[in-house]
């Protein structure tokens, strides 16, 4: 398993905020989306269950030694939210239907200030502190357990793409010896709830040490007593360059060849205690803040500068390949546009191309259909500009100002059009591949003109019983304000030998950007959830115009409407059918949760008059 999950990306600050939407965007499928079809392998999710979420107040308990006898809560006093599992369930759906390997992890605020705080007699968490023989840590003890039997009863039916981990970073409120004791009676409650958690894989870490010690703290008895355990450390060294972008760091460079070497010295240590106690190895989180600082949010740099671009991108390169040449996967952390260490920009969907590249180990985004995708790899590598007379026409890389994301764009000058779509054409390098015979491919651009109104074409030429066929989109029309996403779904006739993916842009002057194209298989967008739904259900018509029709044989819970930009709208149902007059024309994705807590994806067609 750990070999398959290779490079991972966490999904921090949205379900281990205090309340999803907080720190981060609520997820949206179009998160794991995105992070699939850019190539990661595994996400990490981190998840908070404390607070609100499960019910057992315990703070009532007295937190002084030898007050143990005077606890008198048991299990069932800690119920996680019905709801909270709900969502929770719905999230790593998504995330496994997209092909990805899910880390469900334990981890947040209130995790930390209700369970792990509580651990640690030092002054800065003396208020926390709870003696181990006190009824408290009795009630605590027992609450954190309860929490971990409801997670595996929920999902011990789920795939082994699915993976558990007991607990983030606890290592610095939690000793070596605790966490012997913690993970070995998680890892119990884990096995005992039987089906498939019989083998899931179970991520653990130590106590006492931190960074790369803490996964060297494991006890053997602990390691030896499973053999589907994944070992994790973070790395977050040297924190005066990783945390430069606060007030008191300011190592502001990264890459000579002595701060390489004591990456190569630390992760070393962890390779060969891996090898000595034959466990895998997860790095779980690495990272460094944002370029000078930068906040995405805002668009602002930061007060006190930052990391600069060359060593940030090289930082994540060098201990991605690191993990990765010494048989180790990785997550590297991310949270998002408000984060001071973005990766993947939520608001737009969009990436820092750079850091996500060099995590990635490459130089630009290919898919077996769209070469250099993301124009990183320069605007004339794999594509072309044809011109026919009378139009003039050049391409060049965009000037910063018109990029996307702030990373390379492609721009399209036509100062003389030809009066017709095809007297310009963008074109991809001609892909021969006969195995996309019959596929039904969504392909999109991200794209906006230098006035409004400009108007484009997606084409797809093919090599078809060895005879050229042309099939094009509707027109799209750009705005001169933000890139807007346009897509195209064309079923590859049978018999297909070459693809050539195309972009016509003749019929009017202008200047017309594009960037991070894409071609993906539209049965990703379509697969069913990880539990089949059997029963009947019908949505139509479709297309639909003013009015859908619902019918379904189980007692639907709720449902979801999201359009192709990830935006959700709920949606009531009144006799079977839902109004969709007030809705723009498009594709939506059409979400039905059951009472069962199975679900199915349908995609919509909107065409009201």
């Amino acid at each position: 398993m750990a070999a398959n999950m290779g490079r991972g990306i966490n999904l921090g600050n949205v379900l281990s905020a205090p309340v999803e939407g907080n720190w981060a965007p609520a997820f949206t499928e179009s998160y794991f989306e995105d992070i699939k079809n850019v190539g990661f392998k595994t996400v990490r999710i981190p998840i908070d269950f404390f607070g609100s979420r499960t019910s057992g107040d315990t703070s009532g308990y007295s937190k002084n030694a030898n007050t143990s006898s005077s606890y008198t809560g048991n299990s069932s006093d800690y119920i996680i939210k019905d709801s909270y599992l709900d969502r929770i369930e719905q999230v790593i759906k998504w995330s496994l239907n997209n092909g990805l390997i899910t880390i469900l992890d334990f981890h947040g605020s209130t995790l930390k200030s209700e369970f792990s705080y509580t651990f640690s007699s030092k002054d800065k968490w003396s208020a926390y502190y709870t003696h181990p023989t006190s009824a408290k840590r009795a009630a605590d003890n027992q609450k954190f357990r309860a929490i971990w039997t409801q997670i595996a009863n929920r999902f011990k039916e789920y795939s082994d793409n699915l993976l558990f981990e007991v607990i983030n970073e606890p290592y610095f409120w939690v000793s070596d010896t605790e966490m012997d004791i913690l993970n070995s009676d998680i890892i119990s409650i884990i096995r005992n709830s039987g089906s498939k958690n019989l083998n899931r894989n179970i991520i653990i870490t130590g106590g006492s040490k931190n960074s790369y010690e803490a996964a060297l703290q494991i006890g053997d008895a602990i390691i030896k007593s499973d053999d589907n355990l994944i070992a994790t450390f973070h790395y977050y060294w040297p924190r005066a360059f990783t945390a430069s972008a606060g007030e008191v760091d300011n190592d502001f460079d990264w890459g000579t060849t002595v701060d390489k070497t004591e990456i190569d010295t630390n992760f070393g240590f962890v390779k060969s205690w891996s090898q000595s106690k034959n466990i895998p190895v997860l790095l779980g989180e690495f990272g460094a803040d944002n370029e000078k600082g930068y906040d995405y949010s805002k668009n602002t740099v930061g007060d006190f500068g930052g990391p600069d671009k060359t060593s940030r991108e090289e930082f994540h390169r060098y201990l991605a390949q690191k993990a990765i040449d010494l048989g180790f996967s990785f997550t590297v952390w991310d949270a998002g546009d408000k984060s001071n260490k973005t990766i993947y920009k939520v608001e737009n969907r969009g990436w820092v191309t750079g850091v996500r590249n060099a995590l990635l180990g490459i130089n630009c985004l290919n898919s077996e259909i769209i070469k250099n995708a993301d124009i990183e790899c320069g605007f004339d590598t794999n594509w072309s500009l044809f011109v026919q007379t009378p139009a003039v026409s050049a391409f060049s890389e965009a000037q910063a100002s018109n990029s996307r994301n702030s990373s390379k764009s492609l721009q399209v000058n036509v100062t003389t059009s030809g009066a017709a779509f095809n007297k310009i054409i963008l074109k991809n390098a001609l892909v021969d591949n006969n195995t996309l015979s019959g596929k039904t491919i969504n392909f999109s651009a991200f794209a906006k003109g230098s006035v409004n109104n400009l108007q484009f074409k997606i084409r797809i030429k093919t090599i078809t019983n060895g005879t050229t066929v042309l099939s094009s989109s509707s027109n799209f029309t750009l705005s001169n304000s933000n890139y807007q996403l346009f897509e195209y779904e064309y079923k590859i006739p049978q018999n297909t030998t070459s693809l050539e993916f195309q972009v016509l842009c003749g019929n009017s002057i202008g200047t017309y950007y594009f960037d991070d194209f894409s071609a993906i298989d539209q049965n990703i967008l379509n697969v069913e959830n990880d539990v089949t739904v059997t029963s009947a259900f019908r949505v139509y018509p479709n297309p639909a115009n003013q009015f859908l029709n619902i019918s379904s044989t189980k007692k639907i819970k709720q449902i979801l409407l999201r359009d192709i930009n990830s935006k959700i709208f709920t949606i009531k149902v009144i006799e079977n059918q839902i109004d969709v007059s007030k809705f723009s024309n498009g594709i939506y994705f059409l979400q039905v949760s059951f009472d069962d807590n199975t679900s199915k994806i349908s995609k919509i067609i909107i065409t009201n008059n």
